[in-house]
């Protein structure tokens, strides 16, 4: 039963304990130059050259305690392509706690009155107005007051709550919301983290087998919390819910993290999958969204410990998973923690502003077994909700894609840039190169010649996100996406401000023009301009495959348009019809760009998915040709670096999807890690990515053919099959093996000398055994 108390019971209001005219003397900015002046009518004008972020600060330290309900508004219209808003500084015992706090912003509009109200968290004792922005920007700000007009009963008696199964104890703090839990199995206590709550408990009581607490966000979000442990499994379940037409302002973030050990390690799903010591740095994204390729690409995080046998494994001792069950609206976020380790927090946002529906996430706890065990339990939940649609079910399901997927398992992905493509496929065939996925379009003719060759995957490139306006098709110099002309502007999506929103932006053909942005196509419009183009297509280019760029790639969106608004909830469901008319209305193998576990029961392959995002070369996208002779750093690190890649994704869908890397972000894209990633390949099963022109074929087709000959077999051989296993053979975690189910078995050496398996098997530095 939901309880939602009333104001009265809450907050004392009526009464404002104080007020300020807030004025502004001190600017800053990080980079450019920035000034603020007095301007007409009363407004004071800060203006900003640089690209990064500035602000304005008020002269005033304002006392407050926790739980002060403070607010904050101000007159504020902008000029730029930049955005600015208000906000406060925090202050505990005259340290800054965050720099920026229970603000409001603005883009590019008129005059707007933006009103933030707050909530002081705990061990707070000051805060500062200031305006902040980022980008080069025009802000003009006046009448700006800040007032305390209330404060809240706090919840300050310290009680222990306890729910308890044959496998877990979990103990709940009344006077913050935290709680821990502890593995009876093992002993591991998962302890709770002091640190981050932003939010106040009003009430908490056990019923039955379950804990309730009623709380308020300092957001001014009131929600209530349910936990319950599973009774039969190591599991428990955390329903945060409220009032549906609430106005979310803020991330809700709950639960707090649990404290990690020395030996722990972080586990994300980004693209293939990523791990590192907890005790360490946040290596990469510090938060993640899970609505979209470019953040987690499944809908978990884990933590699990690290414990190194005698013969040097490095094998997953305790382990906890955490499950979004509703994960179209939330994310995370890595942070370090009180005892100097880092935590993960899971975070919730709003439904076009409001809170909308109840959120669930699913807490596992393993005695043992690490990623492996974690991916595992991951996969069993996939196939409960329908996600895990393995290629056998998707050929039963429509007979007419078996030739194509087929053709797609083990096929090398050829991005050919040239003329005469049938006669460049022919020398691929010559050499010994003969599965392939010919991603590069072509002519009828050139269609039909890869369609007869039996294993060739026809197959070419498309969109339908960015629209550029048909009135800067001279600007650019090229017509961009034409049949697409007809959506601009009504199918656009808008953003929370009531603007189109701005997508890829395109080169000005006069090059000391700034890039002219693209408009995003609102994805419930989508489906008719593919339906329409496809089909014309079609008849004159039969593919057998199609790519479908960005689709789940890019978040799921919501859009503001009065005609056509939109929920995240929505923009996925419109994008996975568009999908899924692919295979069902043209029997095509479908691709498209990163890959989202969302898309599994529609596509069958994605580029970009072996790429971790957050450490491809940079303006991977635009710069395509260009080869990097010496690689950056945190790209020879990271994307290529055997101490942090995991291949969560194979463990988990392996056998219902085929994953390449980026096409600015291919094999050969760095001459001094290409062969690295052919062992990636080899190691995930899953086949290589090719970009070349003809001169770049010629000059190095020995070793095009020798990656091929590393990467591609295994992909052939187990690409119907589960990995069922993922083991780390060296404490320095360079050398690894995989299985799979039809006994296939990978053993890799990343390091720089031999290594003897335990049956006296040598694996020289740098290679590969396949058995």
């Amino acid at each position: 039963m939901k309880r939602i108390l009333p104001w009265f019971f809450i907050l004392t209001f009526c009464v404002t304990l104080f007020a300020e005219n807030v004025t502004f003397d001190k600017c800053w900015s990080r980079s450019g130059d920035v000034s603020l002046t007095a301007a007409e009518q009363g407004y004071q004008l800060l203006t900003h050259t640089g690209s990064s972020d500035f602000c304005a600060n008020a002269p005033l330290r304002i006392p407050v305690q926790p739980g002060d309900l403070v607010t904050l508004s101000c007159d504020m219209k902008t000029e730029g392509e930049g955005s600015a808003g208000v906000s406060v500084i925090l202050y505990r015992k005259n340290e800054v706690v965050t720099w920026s706090y229970g603000g409001q912003s603005i883009q590019n509009t008129g005059e707007k009155k933006l009103v933030s109200q707050f909530l002081i968290p705990g061990d707070v004792d000051a805060i500062v107005p200031r305006v902040i922005g980022a980008g080069a920007e025009k802000v003009w700000f006046k009448n700006c007051q800040i007032q305390k007009t209330g404060s809240l009963p706090l919840v300050t008696k310290r009680e222990t709550l306890t729910l308890e199964n044959a496998f877990l104890k979990l103990e709940f703090s009344t006077h913050n919301g935290a709680f821990s839990v502890r593995d009876k199995r093992t002993d591991r206590l998962w302890g709770a983290s002091e640190k981050g709550g932003d939010f106040f408990v009003l009430k908490a009581e056990k019923r039955d087998d379950s804990l309730y607490f009623e709380a308020i966000s300092t957001a001014m979000l009131k929600f209530n919390v349910t936990i319950r442990l599973e009774k039969e499994l190591p599991e428990c379940v955390v329903v945060i819910d409220g009032a549906s037409e609430q106005t979310v302002s803020q991330l809700l973030r709950y639960p707090m993290p649990f404290l990690c050990g020395a030996n722990d390690r972080i586990i994300l799903p980004i693209n293939e999958g990523f791990s590192y010591p907890a005790a360490g740095k946040v290596i990469g994204p510090s938060s993640l969204y899970t609505y979209g390729g470019h953040g987690l690409c499944m809908g978990f995080w884990g933590v699990s410990e690290d414990v190194v046998t005698a013969d040097g494994e490095v094998t997953g001792g305790a382990a906890y998973l955490g499950i979004f069950e509703t994960p179209d609206d939330s994310g995370l976020e890595v942070r370090t923690l009180e005892n100097d380790r880092l935590g993960v927090t899971p975070w919730w946002g709003g439904q076009l502003g409001k809170w909308g529906y109840a959120r669930t996430l699913r807490l596992v706890f393993q005695e043992k077994g690490g990623h492996v065990a974690l991916a595992k339990r991951y996969r069993e939940y996939a196939k409960k909700i329908g996600l895990y649609v393995p290629f056998t079910e998707k050929v039963r399901r429509n007979p007419a894609l078996k030739g194509g997927i087929d053709r797609l398992i083990g096929a090398a992905n050829i991005w050919y840039f040239g003329n005469k493509k049938i006669e460049m496929y022919q020398e691929l065939q010559a050499a010994g190169i003969t599965r392939v996925l010919a991603s590069s379009g072509g002519s009828p003719e050139e269609v039909r010649w890869c369609n007869e060759q039996p294993t060739f995957l026809s197959c070419r490139y498309d969109i339908y996100q960015d629209i550029m306006n048909p009135e800067k098709y001279d600007a650019i110099g090229f017509r961009h996406w034409p049949h697409m002309g007809k959506a601009w502007p009504n199918d656009l999506n808008w953003n929370e401000n009531l603007e189109w929103r701005k997508g890829w932006a395109v080169d000005n053909k006069d090059k000391t023009q700034p890039r002219i942005p693209c408009g995003v196509l609102c994805d419930s419009k989508a489906l008719p301009y593919a339906e329409a183009y496809i089909s014309e297509e079609l008849k004159t280019k039969p593919f057998l495959a199609r790519f479908l760029d960005t689709t789940v790639a890019s978040p799921w969106r919501e859009c503001y348009h009065p005609d056509h608004p939109m929920t995240r909830t929505q923009s996925k469901e419109w994008k996975m019809k568009l999908l899924g008319l692919l295979g069902e209305r043209f029997h095509l193998v479908c691709g498209s760009e990163t890959g989202h576990e969302a898309s599994v029961p529609y596509c069958d392959f994605y580029e970009g998915m072996m790429s971790l995002g957050p450490f491809r070369v940079p303006d991977s996208g635009r710069n395509l040709m260009e080869i990097w002779d010496v690689p950056p750093e945190k790209t020879e690190k990271y994307q290529v670096g055997e101490a942090y890649r995991l291949p969560l994704w194979e463990l988990v869908y392996h056998d219902c999807t085929v994953s390449y890397w980026y096409w600015g972000d291919y094999n050969n894209k760095l001459p001094s890690l290409w062969a690295k990633r052919d062992l990636f390949n080899a190691l995930y099963g899953v086949p290589p990515m090719y970009l070349f022109d003809r001169k770049r074929w010629e000059q190095n087709k020995a070793r095009f053919v020798e990656s091929y000959q590393i990467a591609q077999p295994v992909s052939r051989r187990t690409g119907y099959s589960e990995m069922t296993d993922h083991r780390i053979l060296t404490p320095d975690r360079t050398v690894q093996q995989t299985r799979f189910a039809n006994g296939t078995v990978v053993t890799v050496n990343f390091g720089n000398s031999d290594f003897t398996l335990k049956d006296g098997t040598i694996i020289p530095a740098g290679k590969s055994l396949i058995k």
